[in-house]
């Protein structure tokens, strides 16, 4: 690990077409501390057939992998596919006899391997038994595939009983006391002893619940409850354990608000924390150029994580915020004949990563999760007979070895935690900036919101040059209506961003479908009353990404991130003599690369994340 006494970490994405014709320079004020960090970047390790040490020749190797991250606060979720591996009571009690199917023997193997990797090297842990027994709900149908390996996406079935929140919660509360105590009571009053006694520090209630089993936000608040007071006094009465809630697919604030609101739950406290997902796509899974439009979709995931962090610091601001599953899903992911992505676009999903820690740190966002450690194509010979999302894997599936994505969330655990300080940091170049600044939302990567801010102190929005929404050509600057054009969108956005320092703008649905069954653009160009002004996202993104860092309050670096796929160039004053630590597509499935720099000139190659050592 470098020990110099400045470091730089640096995320680049290649040259964009933009009107600067100068290399970029970073520039940072290291007098002038912007934010104080209190994140924690991670993963996500989810049950999966890699990591069964029965069928899978390298699963000690994913071990050894996740080992060697070192990271901490670690989320393990056995989900809903594989319900031998996540469900300790697949069958009811059965009164008549009463005896039940309390049984751990096939969750035990993937259980032990985890926390021997994280636990074990004295790493807290989010433990997440996201399913629920699906007898307890209103079906008939409570199968399950008898190998452990098979995937079932059906086994979830059925809504809520009446009694199905008592169902949930006393089966939570014995899985929990089987895993802290290591022991529990059953249904009939018999003791099933033989459990780890591990010291649980975190426990996440549900995996994505909405509409699963039909829960709404009140029900899903009546369960969280209910299984944490349940736990609590089977498990946990000393209340040692922080539960997290929610762990939505999306960023829906009709669940978060009313989650994040004490007075709705029943013992009128603050949650502990509130958990949410981000994916990126792209529908090409081997275009180098498509990949590029993930950090568009992630300047968008930005603005929902700010108006997240709004709701949290004004409902429940001591509640912990926890982006635990955060990638890039491709599509046709679990197509058995799906293209394998090639190591660049490893690379792509690492520099997202990259590109999105510091700012998300910024918002306030505590836990940072990288999803996820095990995903390949279909096995067969490893009994692996279906495809489990490669595209999201940070491990190499043939050999157990990290892939571009594993090394870079590596360097930023080496590099980076909490109580560092983040410094104020820009890029420049030499060509003068213009009065007008652009931003422009892809409906070819995602529908969302535009904001658009003047930079300076004092200064408002004093003029829209151009605004669209449909198929606008052209560039900053000199932008035309296309033949598809929603109506009155110059003045709908004058009405709400003049004489305004910010201004958010939707589009799509907010200015409905003016051409049906086509890729739609909204763009818009406007002036501030003084100084530069900034769109999110924005029509003319620069290709390097930097923020400097002062860690442990002795040691500089600076995160700069490459977020295109051509090589990109720039200057860090200082930088000569210096040892650059790189993750690139020429570095693969190994550690960063170590160079020691002959000039201030860094040529990053596409989509590279490196650490500059001053």
């Amino acid at each position: 690990k470098p020990t110099m006494a400045v470091m730089f970490v640096l995320l680049t994405f290649g040259v964009l077409a933009t009107c600067t014709t100068a290399d970029p320079t970073v520039t940072v004020d290291w007098n002038s501390t912007e934010y104080i960090s209190r994140t924690t970047t991670t993963l996500q390790v989810v049950a999966n057939p890699l990591l069964n040490i029965k069928t899978c020749p390298v699963a000690r190797q994913f071990q050894a992998s996740l080992k060697a991250l070192n990271a901490d606060l670690v989320r393990y979720v056995p989900w809903f596919p594989y319900p031998k591996v996540g469900v300790a009571e697949l069958d009811p009690p059965n009164y008549a006899t009463k005896t039940t199917s309390w049984n751990f023997t096939d969750i035990i193997p993937q259980l032990e391997l985890f926390m021997n990797a994280t636990y074990g090297n004295g790493k807290r842990v989010v433990p997440n038994f996201s399913t629920q027994p699906t007898w307890m709900y209103d079906t008939s149908d409570w199968s399950y595939p008898s190998d452990p390996n098979t995937v079932d996406f059906g086994y979830p079935r059925g809504n809520a009983n009446a009694n199905t929140t008592q169902l949930v919660a006393e089966y939570y509360g014995r899985l929990l006391s089987w895993l802290v105590k290591g022991e529990f009571t059953d249904e009939f009053g018999v003791k099933h002893a033989g459990g780890p006694k591990y010291n649980l520090t975190h426990w996440e209630v549900y995996n994505e619940p909405r509409g699963c089993h039909g829960l709404n936000i009140n029900d899903y608040i009546k369960q969280y409850d209910a299984i944490v007071a349940e736990i609590r006094r089977v498990a946990d009465p000393e209340h040692n354990i922080k539960f997290v809630g929610l762990a939505l697919s999306s960023r829906d604030l009709t669940w978060i608000t009313p989650f994040l609101n004490k007075y709705n739950h029943a013992d009128n406290a603050s949650p502990d924390a509130a958990s949410f997902h981000f994916y990126a796509n792209a529908k090409n899974r081997t275009d180098p150029v498509g990949f590029e439009g993930f950090f568009g979709q992630a300047d968008a995931f930005l603005l929902q994580a700010e108006a997240i962090a709004q709701v949290r610091d004004d409902l429940s601001p001591d509640t912990w915020l926890s982006c635990d599953e955060m990638g890039v899903i491709l599509a046709d992911d679990n197509s058995a004949t799906a293209v394998v992505p090639p190591t660049i676009y490893y690379n792509s999903v690492g520099a997202m990563y990259a590109y999105l820690v510091p700012q998300l740190t910024k918002v306030g966002i505590e836990i940072l999760g990288a999803s996820q450690l095990a995903g390949s194509p279909p096995i067969p010979q490893w009994d692996i007979p279906e495809a489990q999302y490669p595209s999201v894997a940070l491990i190499n599936w043939t050999n157990g070895q990290g892939n571009p994505r594993y090394w870079v969330l590596k360097m930023l655990i080496e590099e980076i935690a909490p109580g560092d300080e983040l410094m104020a940091t820009s890029i420049t170049s030499d060509t003068p900036t213009n009065d007008y600044f652009c931003g422009k939302v892809d409906g070819h990567q995602s529908y969302g919101d535009m904001t658009l801010r003047c930079d300076q102190a004092g200064a408002v929005i004093s003029k829209i040059d151009f605004a669209a929404f449909g198929t606008p050509t052209g560039s900053c600057g000199n932008y035309e209506r296309g033949e598809c054009d929603a109506s009155n969108v110059t003045s709908y956005v004058e009405q709400h961003c003049l004489q305004q320092a910010s201004c958010t703008i939707g589009s799509y649905p907010l200015f409905g479908d003016p051409c049906y069954q086509t890729y739609k653009s909204l763009i818009i160009q406007a002036e501030c009353s003084s100084g530069s002004g900034t769109a999110t996202p924005s029509a003319t993104p620069t290709s390097v990404f930097a923020q400097a860092y002062l860690t442990q309050g002795i040691h500089k670096k600076i995160l700069l991130v490459n977020k295109v796929s051509n090589p990109s160039t720039l200057t860090v004053p200082g930088a000569t003599g210096h040892v650059l630590r790189t993750v690139d597509e020429a570095t693969g499935c190994t550690p960063p690369r170590n160079d020691t720099l002959t000039s201030d000139s860094i040529t990053l190659a596409p989509f590279a994340v490196a650490m500059l050592l001053l």
